[in-house]
């Protein structure tokens, strides 16, 4: 059978397992192909920005970044459905598909460059895709020099914040753990835009690098098996009928304090820095603050984007998810001094055709995301 989609990816990437764990789950044929510097170039030329995965369709036309694509392809391959068909449950997934992606990004960055053991592993896998045998090693020693600057030490991860930023996992498993033996996907029966969202991190970091995917299976049993069932995943092994499960029980508090008290927080304080035009900021939320973070401009978008889903929801289902949130903190900070526009919306539109030159925008205006 002919494959309409040819997907650009690495098997260490965060948002490669991401988007592959979705096409396995759908059913959707592809073509995989591992990303060296000749495929990097490749899909710079053709969407504009250097990062994977990506995907180039056989029309010539091309998919890039991993939520624009879901959505995207959520809407070409409609069954098996990931987004709730209750419109609450469904704003209430993509916001934890958005939390997984850009909240749990620090931890993750700890997690595979802090320890020496993962930092030359991982090293080592990158330097052999962008460079000859001899210089794979230099190339991952100076690769993870890079990522420990890039994404934590002038990111807003300090001496002191550091263990905060190391134990966010373990807070994750405390929320998974007793939630997973209860129900094999987060929302229910079946796997959700929620389970993409959050796999991203917990699958090709924190599940799969030496030093935390040993701590994941000594002390996060259910999650590890979660990982291998969601990326083995079909529609034809599992029920017919799904059956989606509203968050009503005890161990959803915390994770719900962490979206409502820091992450939400964090991406309006990002917003109003980048409205201001602020290179960085001083972010303070209820369990973890960053003394000068980097402003990114993406996660303006994501806020963006999260607000224009919240504001098509009816009043009655508006008042579900406050309720909701009301325990802990509310959902005020996603609405706090309105729509803060990023300017990415257009460039983000699906799908797009080559460009044939290597646009800027990412680099200078936003942290470029693997």
């Amino acid at each position: 059978m002919k494959k309409s989609y040819t997907v650009y990816k690495s098997d260490i990437s965060y948002f490669s397992g991401k988007l592959e764990a979705y096409l396995r789950y759908k059913g959707i044929s592809y073509e995989a192909i591992e990303c060296g510097r000749r495929e990097m170039d490749k899909i710079g030329q053709a969407t504009g920005v250097k990062k994977m995965p990506a995907i180039e369709m056989d029309n010539g036309q091309w998919l890039f970044d991993s939520t624009p694509m879901l959505e995207w392809l959520e809407q070409q391959h409609p069954e098996p459905c990931t987004v709730p068909n209750d419109p609450a449950l469904a704003f209430l997934a993509l916001l934890i598909e958005d939390y997984g992606d850009e909240w749990l990004w620090r931890s993750a960055m700890w997690w595979r460059w802090i320890p020496q053991r993962s930092r030359w592993a991982v090293g080592y896998v990158i330097g052999k895709a962008f460079a000859p045998s001899l210089l794979a090693r230099p190339l991952g020693w100076l690769f993870g020099h890079r990522q420990r600057r890039e994404w934590l030490w002038t990111d807003g991860v300090t001496r002191d914040n550091e263990a905060s930023v190391r134990d966010m996992v373990f807070r994750e498993f405390e929320f998974l753990e007793p939630l997973l033996v209860k129900q094999p996907f987060l929302l229910g029966s079946h796997p959700s835009a929620a389970d993409f969202g959050y796999f991203a991190s917990m699958f090709r970091h924190f599940g799969n690098d030496p030093d935390s995917a040993e701590v994941m299976r000594r002390q996060a049993p259910n999650t590890y098996e979660w990982l291998a069932r969601l990326w083995n995943a079909s529609a034809d092994k599992l029920p017919k009928v799904i059956e989606w499960q509203w968050p009503e029980t005890s161990e959803w508090e915390p994770f719900l304090t962490r979206i409502a008290a820091d992450y939400l927080p964090y991406l309006h304080q990002n917003a109003l820095a980048f409205q201001q035009g602020q290179k960085c900021f001083d972010f303070v939320g209820h369990s973890l603050s960053f003394k000068r973070t980097k402003t990114t401009v993406y996660r303006v978008y994501c806020r963006e984007r999260l607000q224009q889903q919240y504001q098509q929801l009816s009043a009655s289902d508006q008042g579900r998810l406050e309720q909701l949130f009301k325990a802990v903190g509310g959902l005020g900070s996603l609405q706090a001094d309105g729509v803060i526009f990023s300017g990415l919306a257009e460039s983000l539109m699906l799908p797009c055709e080559a460009k044939g030159e290597t646009a800027t925008f990412v680099r200078i205006r936003s942290q470029p995301r693997n």
